[in-house]
């Protein structure tokens, strides 16, 4: 049941004031030199983790889509940016440090299932004895397993959670395909099998259309992770290029933004209607082709614009660094447990709820990051 809000356009815009008066308030100069340090990774899983939350928020949770819009329309590229630098950050540690098959699912088993079993287990618990609603020993036993056919908000345990399925495909192939000399090929053959099953859904995954918006994004984080270990020298130029405040730096950022805000509102066939015939002539799926492309291309131009920028923001930093508890709890706190959205004006309900999963966020990790050391050293 979708809640119901009234005041959309003053609640959003107040929104849109605070939000921006918070990232120019957060503006630090920038303490790196590096092109994609990990500062940079969790600045724009920060800008994903909050455009999904957003997204969730207007499109699912409340009546009118119109709240927080345009800040809405990015979840697409906010997934992608999280598969982007999943896999450049098993790319850039798998050639510092090649890992055996078993080590690999070990380390994945620490920092992604741990946390996922426990958020996981405490929504079974809270849903039975607070809302009475009880899982099939079945579902209980796949959703465990991190298999997730379906992304229904009404009946799943948690609708986002298609994406632990996508994520653990990776995951599972990476290591079996990998070579520390040549992930290019590792990344090609990913992005064959992802694509294999987007467009045959061998597993007959329901949520399947989910799945086929984002099937490259992984693979090119792992080949920008080989061309910037293996193009040295272009990498160095580009840091110079970085450094320097020259008028064409400010016209490339300028422009990525440009593309990006573009590219985000124009991300439908009836944007694209000669490129929509075009590829229907080869059976391919416009809103599919339109769709992902759309979101690769806003993905890179702010990868290029957090890479070339001189200030960090710890606004979008701090959202990074708790990216994945609130991945993991933001939709069902939301949608079966909201006080907020009912009591509080939706400009303050959604502060209130984004202040709770930092806080959340917090904690979870206060227990997990502990569990998963010790569990490391066995």
């Amino acid at each position: 049941m979708t809640i119901p809000i009234t005041n959309v356009a003053q609640s959003t815009a107040i929104v849109i004031f605070i939000l921006l008066t918070i990232f120019f308030l957060s503006l630090r100069k920038t303490e790196h030199s590096d092109l994609f340090p990990i500062r940079v990774t969790q600045e724009l899983k920060g800008f994903g983790i909050l455009s999904i939350v957003f997204a969730h928020i207007a499109y699912m949770l409340v009546s009118d889509s119109q709240f927080l819009y345009p800040l809405s329309i990015a979840a697409g590229t906010g997934v992608d940016l999280f598969l982007f630098i999943s896999g450049f950050g098993l790319t850039v540690g798998m050639m510092k440090k090649t890992l055996s098959v078993i080590e690999f699912y070990k380390r994945r088993l620490i920092k992604v299932f741990i946390p996922f079993w426990i958020v996981l287990f405490l929504l079974f618990i809270a849903d039975a004895g607070l809302l009475h609603i009880n899982y099939s020993p079945f579902y209980m036993a796949q959703s465990t397993l991190g298999w997730f056919p379906n992304a229904n908000a009404d009946t799943d345990v948690n609708s986002p959670f298609w994406y632990i399925t996508w994520i653990l495909i990776f995951y599972i192939l990476f290591p079996l395909f990998f070579n520390a000399r040549r992930p290019w090929i590792a990344a090609i053959i990913l992005a064959v099998i992802a694509n294999f099953i987007a467009i045959l859904n061998p597993f007959n995954l329901q949520a399947n259309w989910l799945h086929s918006l984002h099937t490259f994004a992984f693979s090119l984080g792992m080949l920008l992770a080989w061309f910037l270990s293996y193009k040295k020298n272009f990498v160095e130029k580009l840091k110079l290029f970085r450094s320097e405040s020259t008028l064409l730096r400010y016209t490339i950022i300028a422009s990525m933004l440009f593309l990006a805000a573009y590219m985000v509102s124009h991300a439908t066939p009836n944007d694209w209607p000669f490129l929509s015939m075009l590829v229907e002539k080869f059976h391919i799926s416009s809103h599919t082709f339109i769709n992902q492309s759309s979101n690769l291309l806003v993905m890179f131009a702010l990868i290029i614009v957090f890479s070339l920028k001189k200030l960090d923001n710890k606004f979008f930093y701090v959202f990074g660094v708790y990216s994945y508890e609130i991945y993991l709890l933001h939709w069902p706190l939301m949608a079966r447990y909201d006080t907020l959205f009912h009591s509080l004006p939706a400009w303050l309900a959604l502060f209130m709820w984004l202040l709770s999963f930092i806080a959340i966020g917090w904690l979870l990790q206060k227990f997990i990051v502990p569990l998963g050391i010790w569990i490391d050293s066995k």
